[in-house]
């Protein structure tokens, strides 16, 4: 039975906290500098999108398996969390959706003044 419970809290720390964890590695100062080094770049990058879809498979899992409201949350949570950090690693100005507000080109804004 105690395996049973260690497997029921990897599952559930896995889904809860990789998202956070990934997410905090896109937000933390010594990684995002100009001055890092590609290498660590790349390192970064591989720990986010690894974190990010592994979180977001089993919360997934969690999420259709799960019967209380507790573990929907915890899988919601963990999945809006992973998605958060891919967005702002892989899209940090948006997705480009020119036609709903988003992307770069601000035509009316300061840098898109002629």
């Amino acid at each position: 039975m105690e395996s049973l419970v260690i497997l029921v809290v990897i599952i559930l720390v896995i889904s809860t906290f990789s998202g956070p964890i990934a997410l905090f590695l896109t937000w933390l100062p010594a990684l995002n500098r100009e001055s890092t080094s590609n290498p660590a770049r790349l390192i970064r990058r591989i720990f986010v999108t690894f974190l990010s879809l592994i979180g977001s498979f089993v919360s997934f899992n969690l999420f259709i398996a799960g019967s209380t409201l507790g573990t929907t949350l915890m899988a919601t949570f963990g999945s809006l969390t992973a998605f958060f950090a891919v967005k702002r690693e892989y899209f940090p100005n948006g997705f480009g959706f020119k036609k709903f507000g988003g992307g770069t080109d601000r035509r009316n804004g300061p840098s898109g003044q002629h």
